[in-house]
């Protein structure tokens, strides 16, 4: 592969993961902030690309540290809970939640003002947007070249669009911010940005980043973790540049119509005040390119996921099952579904943190860590589940138990009022495992987590159950007419 070649190639990649990472609920925050920040929409937003940008690019980063994504880096906490971890944010990120919130959250932005509430339209809609992703899924071989060279030019155009329109044309806010800024608004920002989520993605996503940057020709180890993570790198700051756009307009139109609900409000009004009934198509095609690229992106990864356990399932029958399930999901309205995903995400997110910040920790140690990474992964776990508890109490409105649980977690817990009860024991459990690795004499060797991987996928095939990374290859080069390149699969991680 020549410089040129390889540029592009990771260019394209960091512009697909841009638009994988820009769905919905990435379009309406910084809207949202910008409104209610009021003359604090800089600091306020600058604490929300702290944790909105950073933590995914962190991620990525983390992500690049094992060949084989996370299925490698769940060795390092051991087989069977990093498995368990990762069903629960594959289904999570997936086909129960986040895949057909694109296709519904997509109409809302829309069609739906023109549609109403009706649920033939709905079903009419939805049934389009998935099939174009699932038929955009079914070939492997292009996905990333099709967004990052297509979609995602054609959504950064929109956006800058109208961007640029609102900066030009519209005065930004002068008004107090809103309480909850006044005080320390770049704290509030750092919270709006964690509450993203978007770490746990920066995992999902980079399942199918490394693949295929893999199949671009780039050798694992030190090579694939360097264009991985520049292709993150790269994301991360499309990401803040586009999220500082949009607070900006989220200042100026709270400072013609400070009352609106949420972002989503915000930008229709934007939309409509910049470009009169135009705007409603403006508006309307960059959601559906926002969402349609994440959704492209996260049934790609859980096809690769779930095929790699279950490989007597073919592509096409994952790509269709995920088609399915979020079409129906999208259209039944199943909220007690829905509702039961967010406890889950909650639960996960301090695992991912911990596991991102031990992954990046672990780069600049000589040796390898065991308990670092086992002791402050698991007591993030522990911690999680008050997480979890205190979301699903959260459904029960009126609920004097869940009222209590709440309380009684937020009064004894540490920082659990702010969503951080994890923060403290986890990283006093990473010091604590870091000196016994250290007492141990594990700085002063190495060991692939990579190679206990593919060990472990050793198993899983003499079982029948999955492939090991080899016999993936072949399966892609049938299945998506992908060349083989020829790399080495042992990791110098």
């Amino acid at each position: 592969m020549n410089s040129k070649t390889s540029v592009r190639s990771v260019v394209v990649t960091g512009l697909a993961l841009f638009a994988m990472f820009f769905g919905a609920g990435n379009l309406i925050f910084p809207v949202m902030i910008g409104v209610q920040s009021g003359v604090e929409q800089v600091p306020a937003t600058v604490g929300f690309m702290l944790t909105g940008v950073l933590l995914p690019m962190a991620g990525m980063i983390a992500a690049a540290t094992s060949s084989s994504g996370v299925l490698g880096i769940i060795e390092r906490i051991s087989h069977y809970p990093g498995l368990v971890y990762c069903w629960l944010i594959f289904l999570s990120t997936g086909m129960l939640y986040a895949i057909p919130r694109t296709g519904a959250a997509s109409y809302s932005m829309s069609f739906q003002a023109a549609a109403g509430d009706s649920h033939l339209w709905l079903f009419v809609y939805t049934l389009v947007f998935f099939g174009i992703a699932g038929f955009l899924c079914l070939n492997p071989r292009n996905v990333l070249d099709r967004i990052g060279g297509l979609l995602t030019p054609a959504l950064l155009v929109l956006l800058a669009v109208m961007i640029i329109a609102a900066v030009a044309t519209m005065s930004p806010s002068e008004a107090a911010p809103d309480p909850k800024y006044a005080s320390n608004p770049t704290l509030k920002g750092v919270f709006d940005g964690y509450g993203t989520l978007d770490a746990i993605a920066s995992f999902v996503f980079g399942v199918v980043i490394i693949r295929a940057l893999r199949h671009k020709g780039f050798q694992p180890g030190r090579q694939l973790f360097k264009v991985t993570a520049l292709s993150g790198v790269i994301a991360a700051f499309f990401l803040g540049i586009i999220y500082f756009g949009l607070s900006m307009v989220g200042s100026r139109v709270g400072r013609l119509n400070p009352n609106v609900k949420d972002g989503g409000e915000g930008l229709a009004f934007a939309a409509q005040y910049l470009f009169g009934s135009t705007g409603r198509i403006v508006l309307g095609a960059i959601a559906i390119l926002a969402c349609l690229t994440t959704a492209i992106g996260l049934i790609e990864a859980s096809t690769q996921f779930f095929q790699g356990l279950f490989p007597r399932v073919s592509r096409p029958v994952w790509v269709i099952l995920h088609v399915v399930v979020s079409l129906a999901i999208a259209n039944l309205g199943l909220k007690s579904l829905l509702d039961a995903i967010i406890p889950v995400m909650m639960f996960c997110y301090p695992i991912t943190i911990m596991l991102v910040v031990t992954c990046l920790l672990d780069i600049f140690i000589p040796g390898h860590m065991f308990w670092a990474y086992r002791l402050s992964v698991w007591v993030a776990a522990a911690f999680g589940l008050f997480d979890g508890i205190k979301a699903a109490c959260g459904l029960f409105e009126g609920s004097q138990v869940a009222a209590q649980l709440t309380q009684w977690i937020d009064n004894t817990i540490p920082m659990a009022s702010l969503g951080l009860g994890w923060l403290i024991p986890s990283f006093l459990m990473l010091a604590i495992g870091l000196a016994i690795d250290i007492a141990q004499g594990r700085m002063k060797s190495q060991l692939d987590y990579d190679a206990v991987a593919r060990e472990r996928n050793q198993s899983l095939v003499s079982a029948g159950l999955a492939l090991n990374e080899d016999e993936l290859d072949e399966v892609a080069k049938t299945q998506g007419g992908q060349a083989t390149t020829g790399v080495d699969k042992e990791s110098s991680n």
